[in-house]
């Protein structure tokens, strides 16, 4: 059976629908990926429905964007330390501002673990683009002598390319498309297997909204720029059509960080909604918004996670709304990083 060395889903060529079709069985890529690769476009999502089975003794490596921390706090991974030893990779920190302090970022992530009972062996700060990073990821993953290695996580969270960069893979494929990998991949470094599965599901992320080719738009690549802001009682602002944020009572404290090709503006709160389904200000708007109210309580920063394309850092006291579409994964936690 030949699989495509972009995915690795077994080529088929009966079934234009399914998984893996390409013209011809002999093909090395499907046609999904020739497709990704080429042109740009992508049809369709797949997502693994349960985790995969391990071997005996093997090291689990759960890797895990920046932007995903919350998605931690209650992932069924978290108990996988009951049967493995586990890591914990938090890539794409290169997002982050130079002057992010790190120590303070992993003491909160060691800290929410401990009140959401994640069970872990190691937390480990990187960057996937980064050569030392992956140099030192090397060292780690040969000195603790697993014969099986295997990186877990959610889309777009960089296993790929962590992938790749520890096997010396030149044909998968690393493109900001939601589950990409189809299949468990599979490579050496050195005499330990190293396997890429199959991104886990988190529903509310913008694929399920957008296109391709407007969501990977959206999503970030370089380090944030900063955007700070002080928003009164009834004032709001909005951020790319795809979410708003409006202050019923008292003054919040923002940052927002975002690609820079997202745009945001400030309004009144009772024209926020109006300004979001009119679409006259974003090249994004969706078919419905619903909103949800948050009381800030005083001195204690807070992070609104914003589905998979940034996060709004804001500190009260203060009571606020959210406005989004209702199906939109949005989070209000404690900061983690400042």
């Amino acid at each position: 059976m030949n699989r495509c060395i972009g995915c690795g889903a077994a080529i088929q060529s009966h079934d234009k629908e399914a998984v893996g079709y390409a013209k011809s069985s002999d093909q090395v890529f499907c046609q999904n990926c020739f497709r990704l690769m080429h042109y740009g476009k992508a049809e369709g999502h797949f997502h693994p429905d349960e985790l995969p089975t391990f071997k005996k003794d093997s090291l689990i490596v759960v890797v895990s964007s920046v932007l995903y921390l919350d998605t931690l706090l209650t992932s069924p991974v978290k108990r996988l330390n009951d049967d493995y030893k586990v890591i914990y990779l938090i890539n794409q920190i290169d997002l982050l501002p130079d002057a992010t302090s790190k120590s303070i970022l992993l003491g909160n992530i060691k800290k929410r673990f401990k009140e959401f009972r994640v069970a872990y062996d190691e937390i480990i700060l990187m960057s996937a683009i980064n050569p030392y990073d992956i140099e030192e990821l090397k060292s780690y993953i040969l000195n603790k002598r697993y014969e099986d290695v295997y990186l877990i996580g959610l889309q777009n969270s960089g296993k790929t390319t962590i992938f790749k960069s520890l096997t010396g893979n030149k044909d998968a494929i690393v493109l900001p498309k939601a589950a990409l990998t189809q299949t468990i991949l599979s490579g050496k470094l050195e005499n330990v297997n190293i396997y890429d599965t199959p991104g886990l599901y988190q529903s509310g992320y913008l694929h399920e909204f957008l296109p391709y080719d407007v969501y990977k738009e959206i999503l970030p690549t370089k380090q944030f720029k900063p955007r700070n802001g002080i928003l009164e009682t009834d004032d709001a602002i909005l951020i790319g059509g795809i979410l708003g944020l409006s202050v019923i009572k008292g003054t919040v404290k923002s940052v927002l960080y975002v690609k820079d090709n997202v745009k945001h503006q400030l309004s009144k709160a009772d024209k926020a909604l109006s300004i979001l389904e009119k679409n006259q200000v974003f090249d994004v708007v969706f078919e419905k918004y619903g909103y949800k109210d948050y009381v800030l309580k005083d001195d204690k920063k807070y992070q609104i996670t914003m589905a998979d394309f940034g996060i709004l850092q804001v500190t009260g006291p203060a009571t606020v709304r959210v406005i989004a579409h209702p199906k939109l994964h949005v989070s209000l936690t404690e900061g983690f990083f400042r």
